[in-house]
């Protein structure tokens, strides 16, 4: 009977080798999927997204202000002075 026991431990251990080679990475459910949900770190870092606020130069005051970026257009917070940005989104 050892033998038998020695033979089905040998033969459970090579499978629970294979199935732990087979598992996944550590945060691959978390890793995108596809190419289209990859983001860019200059789209990360473009602060002419539609909505967001942030420090730009304003012609009207000549000095650096909080500007809120739209569309195509920022709005200087201080002046209510609109200019075009720099790059269109």
């Amino acid at each position: 009977m050892t033998l038998g026991y020695s033979a089905l431990a040998l033969v459970v251990a090579i499978l629970a080798a294979s199935l732990w080679a087979r598992r996944t990475p550590a945060g691959a459910d978390r890793a995108p999927r596809v190419l289209e949900e990859t983001v860019t770190l200059e789209d990360l870092l473009r602060p002419t997204a539609y909505g967001v606020n942030d420090f730009a130069h304003c012609p009207a005051e000549n000095r650096d202000t909080l500007h809120h970026f739209g569309d195509t257009t920022r709005t200087c917070w201080t002046c209510r002075t609109e200019t075009p940005t720099a790059v269109p989104r």
